[in-house]
């Protein structure tokens, strides 16, 4: 049996060791690999030894991991989120060595927005997103009733601000607080917030409405084991009302997404909608796959206005997953775990068929 690399943070291993659950589940790792002949073996960056040869790796025994000094697997799933300098330099070395799929990327949403952009099968699914300055918060406070004001590298709604203009005044949503200001005042609010930190400024979108509640669409599109970008499911994420954020972590609530869009929408509109995303979805990923050819699973945060039409709100490199656990779609769910072994699997034949190929 081959054994497939799957390098996880420091802290979802240790939870492992203590057969404690994660939003990782381990075990579908396992199960999966078994029926695919693959026997994943989990690992973090720093666990790999000088020379990258060897690997203090950890295998499921059925309840937790279990320890044991192995071989680098020749081809290794980066599921990484936090990594230090260290770890960086460690997962830059083995892409060298190794096939290490969704490897290091730019993740600075600027650059990816400006990267998109250059498609034009894309541009309409972007909305208007600029560096913050005073300058450019202005000119979007005037031709916006909602933006948004972001961190350029971040996730799970940590910084995020949501401004609603109402009349002569700003309402100020964000996970921390929630304020109603003038419009002097609320430059001063933002100014403070964003700091010295690169953020963006991003054009609202008209969402489409839950039981009167904003909400967006977690879709999960990866490679398969035909190496074509494929979407493996879609779920709604409700938004708070009290920060108007949808991250599950931030008090958003994930459903079936023709649940909150059967009142909206008739069932053939919800067909002609699912295609529309899935089309957009693909290409994007195609486009930013094109710049970074290791990448090979995303989780895209997508939002549909009153008309169904739908627009990328971010991406992101590495697809927690769990949203589709949480909303009950667990055939969705399995999948975001079955497409990346496959694509594993084909990756090590075609490893194998190319040493034979040299014998």
């Amino acid at each position: 049996m081959d054994r497939v690399g799957i390098m996880l943070d420091w802290g979802i291993i240790q939870k492992g060791i203590r057969g404690d659950k994660s939003y990782e589940r381990l075990p579908y790792y396992v199960e999966i690999g078994k029926e695919l002949g693959l026997e994943p073996v989990f690992f973090h960056p720093r666990h790999v030894l000088a020379g990258e040869g060897r690997v203090q790796g950890y295998f499921w025994n059925g309840s937790r991991l279990i320890p044991r000094l192995v071989h680098v697997p020749r081809v290794i799933h980066n599921r990484v989120l936090t990594g230090d300098l260290r770890s960086r330099g460690v997962i830059s070395r083995l892409s060298k060595k190794k096939k290490v799929f969704n490897g290091l990327v730019v993740r600075d949403k600027r650059k990816v927005h400006q990267m998109l952009w250059k498609n034009q099968l894309i541009r309409a699914y972007l909305p208007n997103t600029t560096p913050y300055s005073s300058q450019a918060l202005q000119q979007f406070l005037n031709a916006y009733k909602v933006i948004y004001v972001k961190p350029a590298i971040g996730s799970v709604g940590i910084g995020v601000a949501r401004i609603e203009k109402y009349g002569n005044e700003y309402h100020f949503i964000s996970s921390k607080m929630r304020k109603i200001l003038t419009r002097s005042r609320l430059l001063q609010v933002v100014k403070k917030w964003v700091g010295n930190k690169r953020f963006l400024i991003q054009q609202g979108i008209p969402l489409a409405r839950f039981e009167g509640k904003t909400y967006d669409i977690r879709v999960s599109v990866q490679k398969n084991g035909e190496r074509e970008w494929t979407v493996s499911g879609m779920v709604a994420k409700v938004a708070n009302q009290k920060n108007k954020l949808s991250n599950l972590s931030r008090g958003g609530r994930a459903y079936p997404l023709n649940t909150v869009m059967q009142k909206a929408f008739t069932v053939e509109e919800q067909v002609q909608i699912f295609g529309r995303i899935e089309e957009a979805a693909i290409e994007i990923a195609k486009t930013y796959g094109h710049q970074f050819p290791s990448l090979a699973d995303l989780g895209m945060d997508m939002g549909i206005d009153q008309n169904g039409h739908p627009f990328l709100i971010e991406v992101n490199v590495r697809d927690q997953r769990y949203s589709f656990f949480k909303a009950g779609e667990r055939g969705m769910f399995k999948q975001t775990y079955r497409h990346p072994l496959e694509y594993a699997r084909t990756l090590i034949r075609e490893m194998d068929h190319k040493q034979k190929g040299k014998a």
